[in-house]
């Protein structure tokens, strides 16, 4: 489903209004601070612009999504994800990409934007679905896991897609101490096994979900694959968010992962593949 779009116009006011947005995120090992207010709404033709900008805008600041329980017969071990937004979210956006698609460049800044108009309503959780048939994209994951390990996976994955040539070895690396990485720490976690061993997982994942192409997403259990556009993306979340609101007797941090497992025939699979245990 990867396929080439022409470059669009970023306008500068999109791009006011979205530097503004630098936000501070917790992990969950510490208290969550109130999370900022939304940032301004922006007209259709300025959502459409994004896609052309990767990179555009401030990156996410990292949180983390603990390791799922393994699915069993899948080939490698899940680890924890690079996330953002409140874990009390009642929407979870799963985000399975690859470094090397072309159209997942498109979404890069749109889902930022979501999640900052979005911020107390979704939290993003990102998976790497590695295509076998891009020969850098597992290692470009790989590099991204060891940037995330640093507290740096969203401002590494906005230099790798705003610049898709520096695949190579010596350009994963380049991006990583451009941003100030612990280059030694940085190569040793590359080469982990463990590392190794999640990105492996990831893409079985994303083909047990019957999402092999890429982009793909998973919201509250809905999966959809490829990209269309912020506008149908926002009312997917809105359609979910307005599900979750009648989930009730649950925490607010189990109530993405109710709704995940009310959203169908396989919706208990898909929340307990993708979300930790309690």
């Amino acid at each position: 489903m990867c396929y080439n779009s022409p470059p669009m116009t970023f306008r500068p006011f999109a791009l006011v209004l979205l530097a503004v947005a630098t936000v501070v995120a917790c992990s969950e090992s510490k208290k969550e601070e109130p999370p900022p207010p939304p940032v301004a709404e922006l007209a259709m033709q300025e959502t459409i612009a994004l896609e052309g900008t990767p990179g555009s805008t401030p990156p996410l600041t990292d949180a983390t999504e603990p390791a799922p329980a393994p699915v069993e017969g899948l080939d490698g071990a899940p680890g924890p994800s690079p996330a953002y937004g409140p874990v009390s979210a009642p929407v979870y956006v799963f985000i399975l990409t690859d470094f090397q698609c072309p159209v997942c460049r498109r979404m890069v800044e749109p889902m930022k934007y979501l999640a900052r108009r979005y911020p107390t309503e979704v939290r993003l959780v990102v998976k790497q679905n590695a295509l076998v048939s891009h020969g850098r994209a597992a290692a470009a994951a790989a590099a991204s896991i060891a940037a995330f390990r640093q507290g740096k996976y969203g401002a590494y994955s906005d230099r790798l897609f705003s610049n898709p040539g520096g695949l190579d070895d010596d350009g994963l690396v380049t991006n990583g101490q451009a941003l100030g990485l612990d280059a030694e720490r940085f190569k040793k976690d590359m080469a982990d096994p463990a590392v190794a061993a999640q990105v492996k997982y990831e893409n079985a994942l994303a083909n047990k979900l019957e999402l092999s192409s890429t982009p793909g997403f998973i919201i509250n259990g809905t999966k959809q694959m490829g990209w269309g556009s912020y506008m149908g993306m926002k009312s997917a979340v809105d359609k979910e968010l307005a599900r979750a609101k009648q989930i009730a007797g649950v925490a607010p941090d189990r109530v993405a992962y109710e709704a995940t497992k009310q959203s169908g025939p396989n919706g208990e699979l898909i929340a307990n593949a993708l979300f930790p245990k309690k």
